[in-house]
């Protein structure tokens, strides 16, 4: 399953620069392969993470990395997301542009990659450049 996620600049910042390994969420998302990042703060969707496994607490990760410690400790999250690569668009979407020619609006929580099939097809065609 692809999903579209938001996700603020500082945690993409820290996912690009690899500080950042996985994706911390309360809730499970199934079969998850893909996630297409939208940028909250920026307002453009510019990043696409492919996931690799998903860890449900009690069950630990690897220490190393923004969150790690804390998921171990279940400060907060049930599910972590191991994001196994990252690319990024070489020219984002803006907003503007999602919500005229795809009728696609910031998701709250998350939103099927299916539910937009015509963005999805879109983002593929698009260049970009793969971070690891």
């Amino acid at each position: 399953m692809d999903v579209l996620i938001s996700i603020k600049p500082e945690h993409t910042k820290n996912i690009e620069e690899q500080l950042k390994n996985y994706e911390f969420r309360s809730y499970l998302i199934k079969d998850i392969k893909t996630m297409y990042v939208y940028e909250s703060n920026t307002s453009c969707l510019k990043y696409i993470m492919v996931i690799d496994n998903v860890v449900h607490y009690p069950d630990k990760i690897d220490e190393n990395g923004i969150g790690n410690i804390e998921f171990n400790n279940h400060m907060k999250y049930e599910y972590a997301y191991h994001i196994a690569h990252l690319y990024k668009l070489n020219k984002p979407i803006t907003l503007t542009e999602l919500k005229s020619r795809f009728k696609f609006y910031a998701p709250q929580k998350y939103t099927l990659a299916s539910s937009h099939y015509d963005l999805i097809e879109h983002i593929k065609k698009l260049d970009k450049t793969m971070i690891f």
